[in-house]
């Protein structure tokens, strides 16, 4: 989590209260909006392609990536890493937790977790002999602070509301006693993304813009220099912790530098004329382009298999007209889904029905409204009668083209039953800031991608709609699906675990506050001698990467194992 995130657009900066909000990535961070288009691949299916290695691993070398946004700053208690911040934040930072090739969560930067009975306290084991960039050492001290400002922040907290303490034991300063107030059984799920980042202290404490600007982790790399909307470099930690499974201190790397390209296809061209070596996207046709390139053997391309986010409409559910459940269920009949797919040329195995993928093991079949114009028209008419008001409403989305494209196609679906529809682009940073402060009525929207359902618990519970700011930007109100969210969080059952999200889902086709249109896919493309596109291996007990790692999800790796074969 993350990360709240646009459809297509991202925001370069907020207002403080805003970052505040937005900075908390439940998950593996959530997902992340982006500049690119719908999100979707023309074949999900198709083999990754890349090129084996000459020889042995070779260290050193600069890498440059070209990502999709930039990022307001580095501080996890304000500032919000959507998918191009957590790339960043992962070369400085080392999450506490990360999830294996099977999608289990295992420790990262934490050596264990350890659970109490009924989930009530979780006792976090740090990992020995570890120190900051800036030399100081990493113990339950530095992690329990970390932990106590994403809690203390005023907004920010939404993430680990559930926590009622955070604490150093008497006689273990390497371990930290986080006491819940319900049981929460997945609690490890929310330290895999930016309220899992552990920064020094030093950072922590600081004033001004060198809280958000200089960042001290203990990540694989240093910083170096920040130069906004242009570049961000950093250095070799030549002190990092972990080793890969010949004894080679990680990361192979010498410098990486990370270049904002917003424009996709200019990042596109970047690529191809070498100016960076790797890039990310969710833009269907340049990942079909890229796709051919990848086959002609011009460079590498690999996809995110796991769990991603949906696109879908966004409801205001708590202000006219659609504080109304008929006003939501005339939309939800009225899109054409077909047609949106085929415009965008998303194939159908990708349509969306919930926050879940059809591969999730949590997804069900819910009985989602589907394309149905009559009834859409019925329950138009049954809005109009009850409140004496034409159905009309504002669809928000962001300057891209293939935004305002999207939005209109989906208002004409609307206007075709006799709705009144107009299409409103907001600028990236004043779209999210509105839609967190409830000042919207339908907007494009792209969020829910944790791997772990309960990384998105916050965005979903009824808890989290307050004013001025809501992380439930839905403001989606309902008493029995925060009950099935809380009992699906205190289980480590995955039958009961199932059962609840199933609930969960048919309330959301029942009730409608979002209108699901497919789910997104990301490519990372790389030049044909960059090694490990995506993650490769987590740290075993003994600091050593080779347990294998889930490869990458939704547009974010880490680059502790890159390396140039040069």
């Amino acid at each position: 989590m993350t990360t709240a995130h646009d459809l297509h657009g991202r925001a370069r900066s907020f207002a403080v209260a805003v970052l505040l909000a937005m900075a908390v990535l439940a998950a593996a961070c959530g997902g992340g909006g982006g500049n690119d288009q719908t999100g979707a691949t023309s074949n999900t299916l198709a083999p990754d392609v890349t090129v084996a290695p000459a020889g042995d691993v070779r260290t050193g070398g600069k890498l440059v990536y070209g990502i999709e946004a930039e990022t307001s700053g580095f501080d996890p208690t304000t500032d919000r890493w959507a998918i191009s911040g957590n790339l960043i934040a992962f070369a400085i930072f080392d999450p506490l937790a990360a999830y294996d090739a099977d999608g289990n969560l295992r420790p990262y930067l934490a050596e264990s977790f350890t659970p109490n009975d009924d989930f009530t306290r979780w006792t976090i084991k740090v990992r020995p002999n570890i120190t900051f960039h800036n030399g100081t050492p990493l113990n339950g001290a530095a992690v329990a602070g970390a932990l106590n400002a994403i809690r203390e922040s005023v907004l920010a907290g939404g993430a680990l509301r559930n926590v009622t303490n955070v604490e150093v034991p008497s006689g273990d300063p390497m371990s930290v006693v986080v006491t819940m107030r319900n049981p929460w059984a997945s609690f490890p799920a929310v330290l895999v993304g930016q309220a899992g980042v552990v920064p020094a202290p030093e950072q922590l404490n600081a004033t001004g813009e060198a809280k958000s600007r200089q960042p001290i982790g203990t990540g694989p790399f240093v910083f170096k220099q920040w130069i906004p909307d242009n570049r961000f470099v950093a250095s070799r930690n030549e002190n990092y912790w972990m080793r890969d499974s010949e004894g080679r201190q990680l990361p192979y790397l010498s410098e990486v530098e990370f270049r904002p390209i917003p424009d996709v296809q200019t990042r596109v061209s970047a690529l191809q004329t070498g100016d960076v070596s790797m890039i990310h996207t969710t833009d269907p046709l340049t990942i079909a382009d890229l796709k051919l390139q990848a086959e002609a053997g011009q460079i590498q391309a690999v996809e995110d298999r796991g769990e991603n986010e949906e696109t879908f409409i966004m409801f205001n559910t708590s202000k006219p007209p659609f504080d109304n459940v008929l006003a939501r269920r005339a939309v939800a009949y009225a899109v054409n889904y077909d047609t949106y797919l085929s415009t965008f040329q998303i194939p159908p195995s990708l349509a969306a029905d919930s926050a879940f993928g059809k591969n999730s093991p949590y997804h069900v079949d819910s009985g989602f409204p589907t394309y149905d114009p009559e009834r859409a028209r019925q329950f138009v008419a049954e809005y109009e009668a009850q409140t004496g008001q034409k159905l009309s409403f504002t669809i928000g989305t962001t300057p891209v083209p293939v935004n305002q494209q999207a939005a209109t196609l989906l208002a004409g679906f609307c206007e075709a039953v006799g709705m009144q529809v107009s299409v409103q682009a907001v600028e990236q940073g004043k779209y999210i800031s509105d839609a967190v402060t409830g000042n919207y009525q339908a907007n494009l929207w792209r969020q829910f991608g944790s791997p772990d359902p309960d990384g998105d618990y916050l965005w979903w519970h009824e808890s989290n709609v307050t004013d001025p700011i809501s992380l439930n930007i839905a403001r989606f109100k309902n008493r029995e699906l925060s009950e099935a969210l809380d009992k699906a969080r205190a289980s480590n059952d995955p039958e009961v675990r199932k059962e609840q999200y199933a609930i969960v889902q048919r309330i959301w086709a029942d009730q409608v506050p979002y209108v699901w249109l497919n789910t997104t896919t990301w490519l990372i493309a790389a030049e044909n001698d960059v090694r490990n596109l995506g993650n490769v291996a987590l740290p075993n007990e003994q600091g050593v990467a080779d347990i294998p790692s889930m490869a990458f999800q939704s547009g974010s790796s880490r680059l502790t194992m890159t390396w140039l074969d040069r």
